[in-house]
């Protein structure tokens, strides 16, 4: 494996961790049923956590 195919490969596996983690604090927020503050047009604003797409869906 080349140099650029290892970057390629930890960015990857960087991106699955990162939608993992994402996934798991919706579902979290959604069981404490606590708003997600999120950067909205420049805006800070909190958003009901059921209002955001899944994860998965907004990765892709």
């Amino acid at each position: 494996m080349n140099k650029e195919q290892q970057i390629n490969h930890i960015h990857q596996q960087v991106r699955k961790g990162l939608l993992v983690a994402s996934e798991n604090m919706l579902a979290f927020k959604r069981y404490k049923q606590t708003p997600v503050v999120i950067v909205r047009d420049g805006q800070v604003v909190e958003v009901a956590p059921d209002e955001l797409p899944p994860a998965a869906q907004a990765a892709a």
